[in-house]
């Protein structure tokens, strides 16, 4: 794991990743998603085998997190990724990306557009500015 600026938290899947991996990434992303930090990438480039299970599982955590509003872009290789999109991952806020750089960039651009939203409805008697 390592966090990028912005506060982005980029998480790195190594190895298999079935439902016992989704559930120890789901409760991290439950843990993010509570200190109000607005950005994840989850890469699985590094996976060895996404199973169908941890896949699911893995998509049902990404909409809960993206329910309260957090943003979530997954990097996966095209093996990972057709796994990840039968699971649903194109439901995900942000999609399933390449590479991380895309991912990172689409966050940004996502962030952009949120905080462009909120300062948008602050009316002129706002002290927001």
């Amino acid at each position: 794991m390592r966090w990028e600026d912005g506060g982005v938290l980029v998480v790195q899947v190594v190895g298999r990743f079935d439902a016992d991996a989704a559930a120890e990434l789901g409760a991290l992303m439950g843990r993010l998603d509570a200190t109000g930090q607005s950005g994840l990438v989850v890469d699985f480039h590094d996976a060895e085998h996404c199973d169908a299970d941890g896949a699911r599982r893995f998509v049902e955590a990404g909409l809960a997190m993206a329910a309260d509003g957090s943003a979530l872009a997954v990097v996966a290789d095209a093996a990972e990724q057709a796994v990840l999109r039968a699971a649903g991952a194109d439901r995900l806020s942000l999609g399933v990306h390449d590479d991380v750089a895309a991912a990172l960039e689409e966050i940004s651009r996502w962030t952009a557009d949120t905080l462009g939203d909120r300062d948008a409805g602050a009316g002129s008697g706002s002290a927001l500015r």
